[in-house]
């Protein structure tokens, strides 16, 4: 609408004009589907959206939603660029689900479709099955079995086991027992002599895994077995008893037949003495008030009809000695005698410490003491006496000599008498028997030497070793007899080994006897540490090196022991390994061991030489899990799958593959293969026609078995049809910014079966994964447009064929294809015209090609002829950028043709001829100004600065330019200047004199054309016109004057600034009530203002009056009910200016807030809350709404309720 000082014109409407972006926003992803879940995690992906509005997808934004909730919770923060996210922070055992929407400038999409619910948990499989069954034991109607843990116990515990048993000439397998705790049954109730076999399922949460492998065949019979004892090294030990106590040694023996137990002692008849008591398994023999007579060595005789087994136990009783034996005299002279004995047959569980040596002259009858406190086998007696009857040097003497211990004194044993006399002998010893005095003895053995020796007086003993004098020891006795001297040690150890001397000395004589003594024994422990070389999962490599001292024989071996740190039993794992390094096998996963190895020669073996505690685990992680199986070859009771190998091996090299299979109807996954899969393809056999599988991969390295790869499709056993063979190679045919339509080879042998469609899966360059195509119906020709691809992105396809028995083989992969806009040579330009022709030129005018041929134009050429010849010659050495061209040299009256090519990065497209021939002429026109859509007619310019005024003209012959400008001279004032085809006027330093109108006119022989500017000058006006006085008074006068005759290009109005802002709204304070305004907007940048913008019309100052109103459409036919207890709620909108005063009535009684009731009131609302409500609070509710305009009021009513208990 114009707008002047007398009012505001008719308006101007344009059409209706929604305002919009370019683009819109993006459909939603497509394909989203949960490739992993966790207890505390779910992985999504999905596929782009089939359009992205038009607008580059900025990312993708994902919400989740818990089942019990309503409310949608956003994932992610930021948005996605990737195709794939996980959501983590889930709660376990929560149900989820998902959806997506993509994100360009325009905004969200619309959400995908949500994915089913899906709970937050680790996922469970069946566990393995358990070790093949080992036999332990039969009888003619039972077995008994045994088996370790199954190695996986598919992420659940084992809760128990189900064990099945068939005869070897049956197919069916029966159950003896479901859900067993144990890992070993006795299977009863079988035939005698029927041949068995047995197997062995694992129970999870998950269910009954496959069968362990068959045992061997066994026949229900009684079981032969040698007898044999079940003791341990404790039992091997000397029992010690004491005098008067009891005791009971019990041992356990295995042997089929059971065999026959007897126990027997020298010299004692055991039916008397004990008591003893013998099972099947166990026999124990009882002495009660034991005395040194029952020390001795038992001997335990088991005997069935294949072999006997014997086994000595000593018992020591610890009582006081027997007498000592053999007592003899020797050495006799006519003062002395030497007495000498030896050790009491029975030394009554302890040691003898000493002897008590006592005489009786033969007249006498008491006898005295000669010695409490021998500590040999032999003693003098001095100071005997001559008989006082006779002078003889004679004398009869009887000794008897005591043994003693710990526990008291034995009986004496007497000697004599002796006749006292004497004589010598030079003392000797004979070493004959001792070859080269040299004697051998193996450790832990006894040694006893006996010289044979004489000299009279008896000489006295002593020993050397090593030059050292020879004490004895518990160990080390000495022994002299009348004729013989004995060096006895019992248990020889490594340290008795040496030269021992003995020295024989009767005061006549002094002589010495050297006699070497060797030690052989077991040698000493192997030379430590023992080193743990490589710790896996089942199996642990020990070494060590040989021990320092071989005991004096060849290390013939060594002896590998382990135990579970749980337990104290050592195992025996090898007897016999030749080298200082083993490998100990059969190890049960994450169990504790420790091991001890000994070294064995000829004469026995050394102490062990134990290692650390070590934990059986492997040193690296289960792989990844397998690709995807795809099915193929599908019979009516087999198929064939192929997988890929896992991107991660876990740091260890994949020993194999597992196969599961899984009706459609069944929950439970069942193992197909026995043994470990080396391939990636795999042959099912044994399904059942018409019935539809599904199969899974489990990958296996050291360390375990990986996670189970995404099942397979479903696919029927069905016959004949088998599965298509591969379809061609897919080429592109059509390659677009964000599509590519490819095409492709039918199957050479559709399978017997008709190809029901085709499966294209597509993979980006930088990507191991395969995506499946998405389409809308089944691809069932040989050709699809896939989009909603990424420009620029290469990608490479497969296609794969499916009938009715299942998805076969994968075609060869297609060549990289990089998404992009088809490139082609441009094409032709759509018209060519003749803009001028002279003498020797023509002017050429095209425009562009309608088709670019998907890359920029770089250029044109231009071609021409002479009309007759049709021989065409290129113009323009170089291309032409613009889109024309004058060809100039031509011949003058010569016709010629013309066209042109466009040309693009990939070449000359089709040209575009002038469409009949042009002759080279001089063309007359009448003289044309040339002046486009911002030309502006009007100019304004500020006092002092320039103004340039340029016009373009044409006419042929080149016609003649002038400028005007009323009442002025322009060639003093303008600086003009002009050529063929364009005339400038320059005015410097302009002032309000240089306003006007200026006009431009060319001409010539055709004709004149003219053009008229109009100039301001935005200059300070000219003073106001002469001023005259009116309406004189006291205290005012009014002046007039006349408007200045020069307004300086702008109105002379009086404006006051009310304020500057960067906004696009602004409030103006302190006006006055009542004052009519009127109001301009000026923009401003570094250069000055702008012209203003004045509002449409004056405005008066006022407050506005709007009448008070309450919205009740959101309370139905205004009546709220309520439960009797229940707090209720009125909230109602309300309008007004100025606000209204609010004012809440029940019936006549006007409410005020207590602890009940609640009154809430802002400037577009109130609330009143009434908390447990009663039947007082039912009736009318009056609003009242009062302003400067009226008195509003609104009527709500509340019915109360009570509700009933049953």
């Amino acid at each position: 609408m114009g707008v002047n000082k007398y009012g505001v014109g008719e308006p101007l409407e344009s059409i209706a004009v929604k305002a919009l972006d370019p683009f819109t926003v993006p459909s939603p992803p497509t394909s989203l589907e949960i490739t992993s879940v966790s207890k505390d995690s779910i992985t999504l992906c999905w596929a782009r959206p089939e359009s992205d509005g038009g607008n580059e997808i900025a990312g993708y934004v994902i919400e989740r939603r818990e089942k019990t909730s309503l409310r949608w919770i956003r994932v992610n923060k930021k948005p996605v660029y990737d195709l794939r996210v996980k959501s983590s922070g889930l709660r376990e055992g929560c149900e989820y689900e998902f959806r997506v929407y993509a994100e360009n400038a325009a905004g969200l999409s619309p959400p995908s479709e949500a994915t089913p619910l899906i709970r937050a948990e680790d996922p469970l499989f069946l566990a393995s099955p358990p070790s093949k069954p080992k036999i332990i034991d039969s009888t003619r109607s039972n077995i008994t079995i045994g088996w370790t843990k199954p190695l996986f116990d598919g992420g659940a515990p084992v809760t128990g086991y189900a064990v099945e048993y068939k005869k070897t000439d049956e197919t069916d397998w029966s159950t003896a027992i479901q859900n067993l705790r144990g890992t070993e049954y006795t299977v009863t109730g079988l035939t005698s002599g029927s041949e068995y076999v047995f197997r062995v399922k694992s129970i999870n949460k998950v269910g009954v895994s496959e069968p362990s492998d068959v045992s061997e065949p066994h026949i229900a019979k009684e079981r032969e077995e040698e007898p044999a004892f079940d003791i341990d090294s404790e039992m091997r030990k000397t029992l010690i008893v004491k005098a008067g106590g009891s005791f009971t040694m019990t041992v356990p023996f295995r042997g089929k037949p059971i065999p026959n137990v007897s126990w027997n002692k020298p010299e004692t008849d055991l039916r008397t003495r004990a008591s003893i008591d013998t099972s099947d398994n166990c026999t124990s023999l009882t002495i009660e008030k034991a005395t040194r007579n029952d020390s001795g060595k038992y001997t335990l005789t088991l005997q069935n009809v294949l072999n006997t087994a014997t086994l000595t136990l000593v018992v020591k009783v610890l009582d006081t000695p027997g007498p000592p034996s053999n007592i003899a005299t020797k050495d006799v002279t006519k003062e002395s005698a030497v007495l000498s004995w030896d050790v009491p047959e029975n030394d009554g569980g302890a040691p003898v410490k000493n002897y008590v040596i006592e005489k009786r002259e033969a007249s006498k009858k008491a006898w005295v003491t000669v010695t409490n406190n021998c500590h040999r086998l032999s003693y003098k007696v001095t100071g005997l006496q001559e008989g006082a009857i006779y002078y003889f040097r004679l004398s009869v003497v009887e000794f008897r000599v005591f043994a003693k211990n710990e526990k008291g004194m034995s009986d004496g044993v007497t000697v004599g008498p002796i006749t006292v006399k004497e004589y010598t002998i030079t003392p000797e010893a004979d070493l004959s028997d001792i070859p080269g005095g040299q004697i051998s003895v193996r450790i832990g053995h006894n040694l006893h030497i006996e010289l044979p020796y004489k000299g009279k007086p008896k000489p006295s003993m002593s020993w050397l070793k090593d030059n050292l004098p020879l004490k004895e020891t518990e160990q080390l006795r000495f022994k002299k007899t009348e004729n013989k001297i004995s060096l006895s040690i019992k248990n020889v150890k490594k340290e008795h080994g040496g030269k021992y001397t003995l020295i024989l000395d009767n005061m006549i004589s002094r002589k010495s006897f050297t006699i070497t003594v060797i030690t052989l024994g077991p040698p000493s422990k192997p030379k430590g540490p023992l080193r743990l070389d490589e710790i896996k999962a089942d199996s642990v490599v020990l070494s060590w090196e040989a021990p320092e001292d071989d005991g004096g024989g060849e290390i013939t071996g060594y002896s590998i022991e382990k135990r579970e740190t749980s337990q104290l039993n050592w195992k025996l794992v090898c007897s016999s390994a030749a080298r200082t390094t083993f490998k100990v096998p059969n190890l049960v996963k994450d169990t504790e061991y420790q091991f001890r190895v000994r070294a064995e020669n000829r004469y026995g073996v050394s102490p062990p030489l134990v290692s650390a505690d070590v934990v059986a685990k492997h040193q690296f992680r289960p792989p990844g899990a397998p690709g995807k199986p795809v099915v193929y070859n599908v019979t009516a009771d087999g198929m064939t799958i192929s997988w890929d190998a896992p991107a991660y091996d876990g740091g260890s090299e994949i020993l194999g593959y597992h196969v599961e299979k899984k009706e459609r109807n069944s929950i439970l996954w069942q193992k197909v293969n026995v043994a470990l899969i080396s391939s990636r393809e795999y042959r099912i056999t044994g399904l059942l026609e018409g019935l539809e599988y599904q199969f899974q991969v489990y990958a296996e390295n050291t360390a375990g078995l990986s996670r189970a790869s995404e099942p397979s499709k479903f696919t029927l056993a069905v016959s004949p049809v088998a599965l298509p063979d591969a379809p061609g190679t897919p080429e592109p045919t059509n390659v677009t910014g964000n599509s590519i339509t490819l095409t492709w080879a039918r199957p050479k042998s559709d399978g017997g079966s008709e190809i029901n469609e085709y499966i294209l899966e597509r993979r980006e360059k930088k990507s191991m994964r395969w995506v499946k195509v998405s389409s809308k119906r089944p691809i069932a020709e040989t050709r699809y447009r896939v989009t909603g691809l990424i420009e620029g992105n290469e990608y490479e396809f497969h296609v794969m064929a499916e009938n009715a028995a299942g998805v076969g083989p994968p075609s060869d992969v297609s060549k990289l294809i990089k998404c992009r806009e088809p490139v082609s040579p441009p094409s032709a330009p759509n018209v060519v015209k003749v803009t001028d022709t002279s003498k020797t030129s023509v002017s050429l005018e095209w425009t562009k090609p309608v088709f670019d041929g998907g890359m920029e134009i770089i250029g044109y050429i231009i071609e021409m002829c002479k009309a007759d010849l049709e021989a065409w010659q290129k113009v323009n050495a170089e291309t032409v950028l613009a889109t024309k061209y004058t060809v100039v040299d031509l011949e003058a009256g010569e016709h010629y043709k013309f066209r042109v090519s466009a040309v693009n990065g990939a070449g000359k497209g089709e040209s575009c001829e002038v469409p009949a021939a042009v002759q080279t002429v001089d063309r007359l026109s009448a003289p044309e100004i040339d002046i486009d859509a911002n030309f502006k007619q009007t100019h304004i310019v500020r006092a002092g600065a320039s103004i340039r005024l340029f016009i373009a003209f044409s006419g042929r012959p080149t016609p003649t330019a002038v400028w005007s400008k009323a009442d002025a001279n322009l060639s003093l004032r303008a600086d003009i200047q002009t050529t063929d085809s364009f005339s400038t006027l320059t005015v410097e330093e302009c002032n309000r004199n240089d306003a006007g109108k200026y006009v431009f006119t060319v001409e010539n022989n055709s004709g004149s054309k003219s053009i008229t500017f109009t100039v301001k000058v935005l200059d300070t006006p000219g003073p106001p016109g002469p001023i005259t006085f009116k309406d004189v008074t006291r205290g005012s006068i009014t002046l007039m004057w006349d408007a200045p005759v020069l307004d300086g290009g702008s109105r002379s109005d009086y404006w006051v600034e009310a304020g500057q802002t960067k906004q696009l709204t602004f409030t103006v304070e302190g006006l006055t009530e009542n004052s009519e305004y009127e109001f301009r907007v000026k923009a401003k940048n570094d250069a000055g203002y702008s012209q203003p913008r004045e509002a449409f019309s004056s405005v008066i100052i006022k407050e506005p009056q709007i009448e008070p109103t309450a919205d009740l459409s959101e309370i139905s036919r205004q009546l709220i009910t309520c439960k009797a207890g229940s707090a209720f709620t009125i909230d109602i909108p309300i309008s007004g200016r100025p606000a209204p005063k609010v004012t809440w009535k029940l019936e006549e009684m006007r409410l005020k807030e207590t602890e009940r009731v609640t009154i809430k009131t802002t400037k577009d609302r109130t609330t009143l809350t009434v908390k447990d409500s009663m039947r007082g609070d039912s009736g009318k509710y009056y609003l009242t709404l009062e302003n400067t305009c009226m008195v509003s009021t609104a009527t709500i009513a509340y019915d109360y309720c009570i509700t009933h208990n049953a």
